[in-house]
């Protein structure tokens, strides 16, 4: 007679390759405090920190243009200049986003009219 094949069990792949990543991020950051001077950690982190928040408020402008001239502690200064064709008028916005001695430019294409 046949039998009723028993189903296997669930694999928990997932979770061991999870606990390894930890396992790993733990010994890795052992590793750097012990080999690393404290100051040098410290200053990483903070200039982590800078390009994180950087990333939000450069995401926050895309997404939505927002007048304020203050996100996340970083103050922005916003230009527009005009570009013109034979054909149309692009509007060149540009963002300086400032933090102390740091600060990051960039551009974004505004309104496009068509010149007929």
């Amino acid at each position: 007679m046949w039998k009723a094949a028993k189903p296997f069990p669930p694999k928990r792949k997932g979770v061991a390759s999870f606990t390894l990543l930890i396992a790993i991020l733990i010994v890795c950051t052992a590793m750097v405090t012990a080999l690393a001077p404290l100051d040098t950690i410290m200053v990483t982190r903070r200039l982590s920190s800078w390009y994180f928040r950087l990333a939000l408020t450069v995401k926050s402008i895309y997404l939505a243009e927002p007048e304020e001239t203050e996100i996340n502690g970083l103050q922005i200064e916003k230009n527009s200049t005009t570009v013109c064709s034979n054909c149309a008028e692009i509007e060149i916005i540009n963002y300086h986003i400032i933090e102390g001695e740091k600060s990051f430019d960039f551009e974004i294409v505004g309104n496009i009219t068509d010149i007929l």
